[in-house]
């Protein structure tokens, strides 16, 4: 067996760890001894096509979106851990790249190493063969649907005013949520297909406040800065329809979780690392982020929103399951995914 080979057991021998903490214990001893037989691999064997010198690749593109939701990954981002650990790969933090469907068609084109969905674009695109996992959650968020329209204060009332309805994507998760309180409430389950206006969170922050839209089913903070107005109210939750749920999950193709053990482990503890600072420090957490968003928020008022008691700040995911087998009955998907198609190993014992 050649070092590289030896590098990826030793790696995966980690995920046989049940306790969260105790996986994560285990990851930085065995990256340690992984690091040092991927090297004499490489010695062995010599660079590859497309690799740095130390064996991990030269270039890797991370998409990283607007919001809250994100703020695990953005610490990262800030912190370099990445870079720290990875000095010969140039990092590439893409944040061009918007929803679920988009980095799910950066993945399949390989001009997306690492990304992040949430989970109906996700389980559609495990229905249609496309070969990622979850590594990792990034936290179940809390989301609002809001609207400043007078006569737009319920479900019933959103489908009489025929208004738009900002959703980032068709088939994101604020879509299948909208599908789910339209079967329970008015019977319908594609009462909203029609009034769908799909457009990135910032894009419909703006065509809110110039009334274009009816409503907004976004993400935080963007649905916080709406609610602090004086004329604006909430509809609707995805809670109400799947309850606490993974907002977004941070993906990559099995092709290069298995090539990129070491990277794969690096990144999952980080995100670890990323989410217990969330969850027990806020406030320096809150500090990471206000410098990340360029002072447009306080790190005071990022403080206030991550203490939130609808926001979970947990690696394991929760909800793939039960959406999956809401799009299955709606007839979205073929057949509901297993954990393992959906899960790499290191989240799978963790809860789905």
């Amino acid at each position: 067996m050649s070092g590289k080979e030896t590098a990826l057991v030793t790696v995966r021998i980690v995920t046989t760890v049940t306790m969260p903490e105790g996986r994560l214990q285990m990851i930085r001893l065995k990256l340690l001894a992984s690091l040092v037989l991927l090297s004499t691999g490489i010695t062995a064997c010599g660079g590859a096509s497309g690799q740095s010198a130390d064996g991990s690749p030269a270039e890797i593109h991370i998409t990283i979106g607007s919001g809250l939701p994100y703020a695990p990954l953005t610490i990262i981002k800030q912190k370099r851990v990445l870079e720290t650990a990875f000095p010969e790969t140039r990092l590439v933090w893409d944040e061009g790249v918007s929803g679920g469907a988009a980095t799910r068609d950066g993945i399949l084109s390989g001009k997306v190493q690492v990304g992040v969905t949430g989970i109906a674009p996700f389980v559609i695109g495990v229905d249609k063969g496309v070969p990622w996992k979850v590594l990792g959650s990034m936290g179940q968020i809390g989301i609002s649907m809001v609207s400043s329209d007078p006569e737009i204060r319920s479900i019933e009332d959103l489908d009489a005013s025929g208004r738009p309805i900002s959703v980032p994507s068709p088939d994101s998760g604020q879509a299948m949520a909208l599908k789910s309180l339209a079967q329970t409430k008015l019977g319908d389950v594609k009462a909203f297909d029609d009034q769908l206006s799909p457009m990135p969170h910032p894009d419909a922050y703006q065509a809110f406040l110039t009334g274009t839209t009816g409503a907004a089913f976004i993400a935080p903070p963007f649905q916080y800065q709406l609610l602090a107005r004086p004329d604006t109210h909430e509809v609707a939750s995805a809670a109400d329809a799947f309850g606490a749920i993974t907002y977004s999950a941070i993906v990559m193709s099995e092709k290069f979780h298995d090539e990129n053990p070491v990277f794969a482990e690096t990144l999952f503890a980080a995100l670890a690392d990323a989410l217990q600072m969330l969850r027990e420090d806020p406030d320096k957490a809150a500090e990471v982020l206000a410098n990340a968003d360029e002072g447009r928020e306080s790190a005071a008022t990022y403080a206030e929103w991550l203490r939130l008691p609808q926001n979970h700040w947990d690696v394991a995911p929760r909800g793939f399951g039960a959406s999956a087998e809401f799009m299955k009955s709606v007839g979205l998907i073929k057949s509901i995914p297993s954990t393992e198609q959906m899960m790499f190993s290191s989240v799978s014992e963790v809860g789905q």
